[in-house]
């Protein structure tokens, strides 16, 4: 990474932001080295771009709800859509033109949503009546010269009788009054009561008593014809609503130009956000960044179209320039996965190299099936072949097509082929008996081998952890550090591993005797050396013994952690048999073929899916876990450089570029 200053002509400085935003290989740091010079303000025309920005999002939503814009599953694969450079400026003319009709997408929506809440409240209105259908007077209906009506509803269960019943234990007897319930459930009873206008004062206090609750709507017209009407305005409504949505067909065809909206408002936030970050006087602007050092031949193109100068050189030692990392398609195809960690650090090595072969190796232990493994390589080179990947995407497809090869290979040499399809059908159909298609051996038939040897995968694992480290303290002049650091416990834990396999079985004498005299040097080497920066001789000691309970107690359990090999490995090809077991359950020959095809595509596809993700996240935790503590420290940033960051659309790079 080179550091870069540009001195430039105040009148050429937003041409050579949006020719940096173009070729998209620098990143600006803010320049604040001389008090004197000035610094644009952009926050408002930021906002205002956002503000677009969101309206043109929004408008996408809206549109979408009413014309969603079809995906497919490969969709993904398939990248950006180019777009020529003069397309791109000619549609960036048409920005206001297509924001304002992002308004026109919005505001019928807005009508259309207002109606919607309408029709809810006049379907709340209908529900409200429901209770009051036999109801033959109007709501407002008072009485005439000589009676009182009272509507409304108990809060109690009542029919006729029984409110008349209730009633005469509160109204005397030559008080003439008469009541009718027309609607009642289990917490309401909606009734009429008529009294003559003399006693009404009588039969008001006895409604009160038994919580009469009068009906408030003083509209005339009765409930039947009142709902009716309703339901005519919830016709109105709809067809009002349906004009509206029918408006809509208007604009199904612009996904595309609001697609281009938002990729345009994008990039001119970005931009005015870095002309921030420039500072300027009367006449010139200066800006400073990071490049890439293989990038630099963009400053012989830019010299030849504006009036700039150019100052290149290495980072200081005070400053934290960004992380871009640069590795073949090898090792690129990790990289996704170390960023997730951490990208290095200042004093960091690239760990993808190293991390690449490991991961791979370790997926494929883990899926450990051959016809898996087939498949996913077959299916990362028809995304090669017939997509146009992004760069992220292709370094995925790039990681799961070496860690189908890696499958491929392990599934081989334990002889899983969709666990076992080849002896079932071989049994079943043909009535021949398949010897072990492994290479090696078979796990399942010897669990105890596969965990040793899981174990001393791990512990090779952790030996190329160690290596990397050793190599950066060399690196850096600490020679003493990288051998009292590694070797010792290169020494310990070569000499325990034979060791601790003779607990489970039989050891040679002679490579158990070598055992024991390497791990005593390893333990001697951890106890003189771990305390080596302490000042005196039993802080020494005591640093050496805490040192040796550290890797001791460590690495147990990093190397304990390697067992997951064999219970991920094991569980890929277990299921898969069971699988297999469970599609020969019929006797005859033609419904077991008929079974056998169907359970086999798709508890094969539920067995890859579930353990190509138990493969992918206990191979991340061995790296995260076990592997990087022993060398890595990360704390890196990524380059960011100003560009065309565009989602739906990208500027064909030889116009971009010219």
């Amino acid at each position: 990474m080179k550091h870069i200053e540009l001195l430039g002509l105040i009148q050429d400085g937003k041409k050579v932001i949006d020719y940096l935003q173009s070729i998209g290989v620098v990143e600006l740091t803010d320049y604040r080295e001389h008090s004197g010079l000035n610094k644009l303000q952009t926050s408002s025309s930021v906002a205002a771009f956002e503000q677009s920005l969101r309206a043109a999002q929004a408008s996408y939503a809206v549109l979408n709800q009413y014309y969603p814009k079809k995906h497919g599953f490969l969709d993904m694969f398939k990248g950006k859509k180019d777009m020529p450079e003069d397309n791109f400026r000619k549609k960036s003319g048409q920005a206001d033109e297509i924001l304002a009709r992002c308004e026109e997408i919005r505001s019928l929506n807005a009508q259309i949503s207002a109606i919607g809440l309408e029709i809810t409240q006049t379907q709340a209105k209908q529900r409200a009546l429901l209770p009051w259908l036999d109801l033959d007077i109007p709501f407002g209906h008072k009485g005439t010269d000589k009676t009182a009506v009272f509507i409304g509803s108990f809060p109690s269960l009542y029919d006729t009788a029984g409110l008349h019943e209730k009633l005469g234990q509160f109204v005397p007897d030559d008080k003439g009054y008469t009541a009718e319930v027309f609607f009642s459930s289990k917490d309401i009873s909606c009734a009429a009561v008529i009294s003559h206008k003399d006693d009404s004062d009588t039969v008001v206090n006895a409604l009160r008593s038994l919580g009469f609750i009068l009906q408030s709507d003083g509209e005339s017209g009765l409930p039947a014809e009142k709902y009716e009407q309703l339901s005519k305005d919830i016709e109105l409504l709809n067809k009002k609503r349906e004009s509206f949505t029918e408006a809509f067909k208007e604009y199904e065809r612009l996904h595309d130009d609001i697609e281009f909206l938002i990729d345009y408002y994008t990039m001119q936030i970005d931009k005015y956000r870095n002309i921030e970050k420039l500072a300027l006087s009367r006449n010139v602007f200066v800006l400073t960044g990071y490049v890439p050092a293989d990038n630099l031949e963009f400053i012989e193109k830019i010299e030849k179209k504006f009036t700039v100068a150019f100052t290149v050189t290495d980072p200081g030692a005070e400053d934290s320039p960004p992380v871009l990392l640069q590795n073949n398609r090898f090792a690129a195809g990790v990289e996704s996965v170390t960023a997730m960690y951490s990208l290095p650090g200042k004093g960091d090595v690239d760990p993808n190299p190293v991390l690449a072969f490991f991961y791979y190796a370790l997926f494929g232990i883990m899926l450990s099936d051959a016809g898996y493994g087939l498949l996913m390589v077959i299916a990362m080179l028809i995304a090669r072949k017939k997509f146009k990947l992004e760069n992220n995407m292709r370094k995925t497809v790039d990681m799961f097509f070496y860690c189908g090869i890696s499958t491929v290979f392990w599934g081989a040499m334990f002889g899983s082929w969709f666990g076992d399809i080849v002896q079932v059908i071989g049994k079943q159909f043909f009535n021949v008996t398949v010897p072990s298609l492994a290479l090696w051996f078979e796990p399942v038939v010897d669990p105890l081998k596969m965990l040793l040897y899981s174990f001393l995968f791990g512990i090779i694992h952790l030996f190329a952890g160690l290596g990397v480290r050793f190599y950066m303290l060399w690196k850096d002049g600490k020679k003493l550090d990288a051998v009292f650091d590694v070797i010792p416990v290169y020494l310990l834990i070569t000499g325990v591993a034979p060791i601790g396999v003779s607990v489970i079985q039989e050891v040679s004498p002679a490579l158990l005797s070598a055992g024991k005299y390497l791990a005593l040097a390893g333990v001697l080497g951890v106890v003189l050396t771990s305390g080596r920066s302490a000042k005196n001789i039993f802080a020494k000691l005591g640093g050496g013994l805490y040192g040796l309970y550290n890797i001791g107690a460590g690495y147990l359990g990093d190397i304990l952690s390697y067992s997951r090999l064999l219970a991920l490995g094991l569980s890929t090809g277990v299921v898969a048999s069971v699988v297999n077991m469970l599609g020969t359950i019929p006797q005859n020959k033609i419904v077991k073929g008929i079974v056998i095809i169907v359970v086999f595509v798709f508890g094969q596809a539920v067995n890859l899916a579930i353990n190509l993700i138990g493969a992918y996240v206990h191979t991340n935790r061995l790296h995260y876990v076990e592997f990087f503590s022993k060398f890595y420290e990360g704390g890196g940033r990524a380059f960011t450089p100003l560009k065309a960051n565009m989602k739906y659309f990208k500027i064909r790079e030889e116009t971009a570029n010219g």
